[in-house]
């Protein structure tokens, strides 16, 4: 675990070093004392760093980042700034080691708008890195840094980098995009772009080739269940909503039982993150009930207990509906009445006369119909 404001504390001190001693002092004291600290011998290269043992994988990261390296912001500065980081992503990817201690840096230089084209820099190097590791990696850093940015930079940097991986020749790589097309719809409001991560989510669903990738299938659901209560309700209601009952109706009839309990339970999770969420009647009927009643059918034998949850979901929604309903009839009839008692007395007697015309023709017509059938004495 890496202490946040104990981080941001000490790199909050040595940046005040630096800038109090001068930059000689930072070149020739700070950079080598973090320097030594974060080589590691090649002999215990990979077991250190595999095992969490290396500095590389502790606070000294973001510290030598936020407190040291971004201290000056000359060219050269800059450069061995982009060089570390791109450095420390590939060499942590690679070895499959914690990322934690690098999307921290990522983080603390992310709240200065300065470094957001730098910080983009070192992520399109790793969207053309050789490894798979490195690309999987660089598109899950996108999801950090798709929030709290110019929507500018979105449309122009980031939306062309992960459609670039969500192209990749790795499935895997693919599918760590879909995080960072989701944190793309909760946080930018530009039509365009929007339009174009709707059309690579629809991509994802509609493709044949993803029809058999489970893991693809329940990642997006979730990012479904993560963004639906904050995207715009269009979006929600008109692509969330009729997919997920789709997905719902699909998973009825999977043969694989392990299939189906995976994408259930991400159902189950999506759908409850979605019902806290104000939606329309016509949806309520056209899409969220049909969709959970199908996740109850297969709770049913999958899950008992969260098929309970789902009936009471369900049974809340067919209230509102009703509810719904009550209302407007009663509004309905209350609005009957407002009308006649805002007439005149002439029209009062006109309509009161003609329903006593209409109950007398009435009563005449079942007397005669009451003949008919009567028996001849």
């Amino acid at each position: 675990m890496l202490y946040v404001d104990s981080i941001k504390a000490l790199s909050k001190v040595l940046n005040s070093l630096s800038k109090t001693f001068g930059k000689s002092f930072t070149e020739t004291r700070l950079k080598p004392k973090f320097q030594a600290m974060l080589n590691v011998p090649d002999e215990q290269y990979d077991t250190l760093i595999q095992s969490g043992q290396s500095a590389l994988t502790k606070a000294i990261v973001p510290v030598f980042v936020s407190g040291v390296l971004s201290c000056y912001n000359t060219e050269d500065d800059r450069k061995q700034l982009a060089t570390f980081l791109q450095d420390t992503i590939a060499t942590l990817a690679v070895n499959h080691a914690s990322m934690d201690s690098i999307q921290l840096a990522f983080a603390e230089l992310h709240h200065n708008p300065t470094y957001h084209e730098l910080l983009l820099t070192v992520l399109w190097n790793g969207v053309v890195d050789t490894s798979a590791r490195v690309r999987i990696v660089t598109a899950n850093m996108f999801t950090l840094l798709s929030k709290n940015i110019h929507e500018g930079l979105v449309s122009s940097r980031i939306v062309p980098a992960l459609i670039t991986l969500a192209g990749d020749e790795e499935i895997m790589v693919r599918i760590a995009t879909v995080p960072a097309f989701g944190a793309i719809i909760e946080s930018t409001t530009q039509k365009e772009t929007l339009d174009r991560v709707y059309l690579q989510l629809q991509h994802f669903l509609d493709d044949p080739q993803y029809k058999d990738e489970l893991s693809m299938l329940v990642e997006i659901i979730r990012i479904f269940g993560v963004v639906g209560p904050n995207t715009e309700p269009k979006f929600r209601d008109e692509f969330i909503l009729p997919r997920l009952a789709a997905i719902a109706h699909t998973n009825n009839n999977t043969s694989s039982r392990n299939r189906q309990s995976e994408v259930a339970m991400g159902l189950f999770e999506a759908y409850s993150a979605l019902s806290c969420c104000f939606i329309s009647e016509v949806q309520i009927r056209d899409a969220m009930l049909p969709g959970l009643r199908c996740l109850r059918q297969d709770l049913e034998t999958l899950s008992p207990g969260h098929e309970v949850v789902v009936s009471s979901m369900i049974k809340d929604l067919e209230s509102k509906i009703s509810g719904r309903e009550r209302a407007a009839s009663g509004a309905s009839l209350a609005s009957i009445g407002d009308s006649v008692a805002n007439m005149g007395e002439d029209a009062k007697s006109k309509i009161f006369n003609r329903l006593g015309a209409l109950k007398d023709k009435s009563s005449a017509s079942r007397s005669k119909v009451t003949s008919m059938f009567s028996k001849k004495k």
